[in-house]
């Protein structure tokens, strides 16, 4: 099916935060998506070609860079704090369940790695989506394996009350300062904000991450059918523990792919896709 793609503006938490709506030919309502990335990521860290795929079969898809990342407005910038990313999922949903040629009683949602746990958390509430797709989800902040340095940076800026100072998002080393570092984070982020992604910041704000976030422990809670895609060799964001309560819940769908953490967006990127669209199509059908 053939699509457009304009440039779209809306409002969360006073700031605006912009993004691409994928429109699929075709004057009947459309089935929508709202879809954003994980931990610092940006749209144009491979989120197009998924919602490419998404509006190839049909959906009305959203995809927007978060709260205060990429080229959305939002201060204080870098912060990925889950109240304000969780917030801004819900003013999406609203967004797009008012444009004109979708179907606001057919709406799904998709995150990855970070942006996975919150859709997990969002599954589990009283929201207006039929179903929703976690991949590669964070199933908790507790599953990050943080070097000595930096756990000794983030607890001194906490001590010292210095929540607007920054930590990078990648390190490169096991021993270097950095949240992540598993599955060659580093080299990942670097080389895809070289290729394809160039408003992407190796910045955390250390604030961000005295929120607590435990999407595992909303999995029990699911409200809708969820599907959960997870790589059993994912380092960066262990699945273990959530794959043992996801498969205890009869509403999530459990999926497991080949690879690690960031095999999704590339090498497994058709599996991953065709996962997706399956599950989409299947529950937001007329």
């Amino acid at each position: 099916m053939k699509f457009s793609r304009e440039d779209v503006t809306f409002t969360s938490h006073g700031a605006a935060l912009r993004g691409w709506l994928y429109r699929p030919e075709g004057d009947t309502p459309k089935p929508g998506v709202v879809m954003a990335h994980g931990l610092t990521a940006v749209r144009e860290m491979f989120l197009d070609l998924y919602a490419e795929a998404f509006a190839c079969a049909g959906f009305m898809t959203l995809v927007y860079d978060h709260f205060g990342f990429g080229v959305s407005d939002g201060e204080p910038r870098q912060s990925p704090a889950p109240s304000l990313q969780l917030e801004g999922y819900r003013d999406a949903i609203a967004w797009l369940r008012r444009q004109s040629g979708v179907d606001p009683d057919r709406i799904g949602v998709w995150g990855s790695s970070y942006s996975g746990g919150q859709v997990i958390m969002l599954a589990a509430e009283p929201l207006p989506i039929r179903c929703a797709v976690a991949q590669v989800p964070g199933f908790s902040m507790g599953g990050l394996q943080l070097s000595a340095a930096t756990v000794a940076e983030i607890t001194a800026a906490i001590q010292n009350g210095r929540l607007d100072d920054v930590i990078p998002a990648a390190t490169a080393t096991a021993d270097g300062l950095g949240i992540m570092y598993q599955d060659d984070a580093h080299d990942w982020f670097t080389r895809v904000s070289r290729e394809r992604a160039p408003t992407w910041r190796n910045e955390v704000r250390i604030g961000a991450l005295t929120e607590p976030f435990e999407p595992i422990d909303f999995l029990v809670r699911t409200r809708i059918p969820l599907r959960c895609i997870v790589a059993p060799d994912d380092r960066l964001t262990p699945p273990d523990e959530g794959i043992k309560i996801a498969a205890t819940v009869p509403l999530i769908d459990l999926v497991q792919i080949s690879g690690g953490h960031f095999t999704a967006y590339e090498a497994g990127f058709d599996e991953s896709a065709r996962l997706a669209v399956d599950w989409f199509a299947r529950h937001l059908a007329d």
